[in-house]
């Protein structure tokens, strides 16, 4: 009887013994379930990945992140909208000044790459934070920094309306000199620029006043989208006249003062050359820019209505002018001229130092102002010290 029943049950045991067994060998030979090692490679992947991403945040990106990401990494993003809106990776320009560049509009853009949605905030932070040691070594400089403590709880604010943006420092902000100051504005003007949203950038500082404007008259408040315009209560700077500054094309200069600046000569000399507004206003007449191999060395002002940052303009005696300064003008004789003058400012800034502001004088009161670089303005002649015979 039990020889008949273990005959009758071989029939079920034997292909129950055959699947254990060849589930036993598979476990053995694989040492885990097929789909374990694909998921455990897929994961493998995608640490990698993240990592590179990491790297790439970190520095100058090589590649565009959103073309660089893999299907499961997209996948993943679709199975999760709120976390991939937060993962969207965008590239910002950040435009820093060019160091030891005597054109203080010049700057250079380099990316980077941020998920935050406020990417002005971002860029504007990025600037502050400064170029990298690699940025540094190709020629780009920091701007100043934010010293001291917080109005509002942060560094700065940032808004946009209407085409305006206005960003407003919450620290003092240390210059070191007038050139500093032209520096960061076309630092920050450029960076923001690069957003379609924003025609004109007004910067404000700690305590609400226009940032590097020492004429106590906050004129970027009063303005919106249009460009300042040359005008004959335009300030003069050692770097500029009004928002004509050394260093322009005379594209660039034309487009800023809002008129046409044109050759004294009908055939110019493109090595240097003098050029006058087209439509002078009144109060300007006598205003000329010399161009030095296409941009702006020096400017030359024979009116009284423009004023220096410290208040001089032609028509001054020299003791007002010596009273307004402090000492800090050098005095030497007006060559060809018995009784005359320079008095030359010249700026303790190391970065300005290529710099002067000049007050030429028959003796007894301003003639003309003259601001440019080194050696142009210094020539007797203007170009025809350059260029003998031409204009």
């Amino acid at each position: 009887m039990n020889k008949l029943k273990n005959k009758n049950l071989q029939p079920y045991f034997s292909p129950l013994l055959g699947f254990l067994l060849v589930s036993l060998v598979g476990l053995n030979a694989c040492g885990q379930p097929a789909n374990q090692s694909e998921f455990s490679t897929l994961i493998s992947q995608t640490e990698t990945e993240l990592s590179e991403t990491e790297l790439s945040e970190a520095e100058l990106p090589k590649t565009n992140l959103s073309q660089a990401e893999s299907p499961e990494r997209r996948s993943e993003v679709k199975q999760s909208p709120d976390a991939a809106e937060s993962r969207v990776q965008r590239q910002v320009k950040v435009f820093f000044p060019v160091a030891r560049s005597q054109d203080f509009t010049n700057t250079k853009s380099v990316w980077r790459t941020t998920s935050s949605p406020g990417v002005a905030q971002f860029a504007i932070a990025q600037l502050l934070a400064g170029p990298t040691s690699s940025e540094k070594q190709q020629g780009l400089a920091a701007v100043p920094p934010l010293s001291g403590n917080s109005n509002c709880g942060q560094d700065f604010t940032v808004s946009i309306n209407d085409g305006v943006a206005q960003l407003q420092f919450c620290k003092r902000m240390i210059h070191g000199g007038i050139g500093d100051s032209a520096r960061t504005k076309s630092a920050i003007e450029a960076t923001l620029k690069q957003f379609s949203t924003v025609s004109y950038v007004r910067i404000l500082d700690q305590n609400g006043n226009c940032l590097g404007d020492e004429s106590g008259e906050n004129i970027c408040l009063g303005k919106g989208p249009n460009p300042e315009k040359l005008t004959p209560i335009s300030q003069i700077a050692i770097n500029g006249v009004g928002p004509v500054m050394l260093g322009m094309t005379v594209r660039e200069a034309s487009q800023a003062a809002g008129i046409d600046l044109v050759p004294l000569s009908s055939n110019p000399n493109p090595v240097c050359a003098s050029y006058k507004p087209t439509k002078t206003p009144e109060g300007l007449g006598d205003t000329t820019f010399m161009v030095r191999n296409g941009r702006i060395a020096r400017i030359d002002i024979g009116d009284s209505r423009p004023r220096t940052v410290s208040g001089a303009r032609v028509g001054d005696t020299e003791n007002q002018v010596k009273s307004l300064y402090g000492g800090r003008l050098q005095v030497n004789p007006l060559p060809y001229s018995e009784q005359g003058h320079f008095l030359t400012f010249v700026p303790q800034s190391q970065k300005d130092q290529n710099l002067r502001l000049k007050f030429a004088t028959d003796g007894t009161k301003v003639t003309k102002i003259i601001i440019g670089q080194l050696p142009e303005v210094d020539y007797l002649e203007g170009c025809l010290d350059v260029v003998p015979g031409g204009i």
